[in-house]
């Protein structure tokens, strides 16, 4: 039985790879990975998850997230003990065109002691996910492209 889903996820690899360049044609695909690469979860196989509390970055990762998964998308939301997580929830919700109730809450265990910094995520931080092992072996094919395009454009400028 593992061999089998090793195979599987191989091949989602190798698939991957062989899509990656038209994907690439729209800019947008690679700032994708790119986000992935500096903010995705990447722990496990299974999962293709990133946090973020930019609307912007948080918007670009479930927009393609929804074209290269059929998976449905999760939500959740972290936020501080003084904001107002119904708020946030709304806020999100907009921002992204989902139910409001489909946003898990979670309270940041350490808010209360926070006292006197002036920082903070002023949406909270949002994490979006999806449960696909394929997604996340063709991911990690798309990672190894954009990694290999960068050292290759290093070679070629003499570093």
């Amino acid at each position: 039985m593992q061999r089998k889903y090793r195979l599987l996820r191989e091949a989602a690899y190798e698939e991957g790879r062989r899509c990656f360049g038209g994907l690439a044609e729209d800019p947008t695909f690679r700032d994708f990975v790119c986000l992935y690469i500096g903010e995705g979860y990447k722990r496990s196989r299974n999962v293709v998850s990133l946090a973020n509390s930019d609307p912007a970055v948080v918007k670009l990762a479930v927009g393609w997230m929804r074209q290269v998964t059929a998976r449905p998308l999760g939500f959740g939301l972290q936020y501080h003990v003084d904001q107002a997580p119904e708020q946030l929830r709304r806020f999100w919700s907009r921002e992204l065109g989902v139910e409001s109730e489909s946003i898990r809450l979670q309270r940041k265990s350490n808010s209360g002691q926070l006292a006197g910094r002036s920082w903070r995520s002023k949406h909270g931080v949002l994490t979006v996910r999806a449960c696909d092992t394929m997604l996340r072996a063709r991911l990690e094919a798309w990672i190894d492209c954009v990694r290999e395009s960068w050292l290759y454009t290093r070679d070629q400028d003499g570093a």
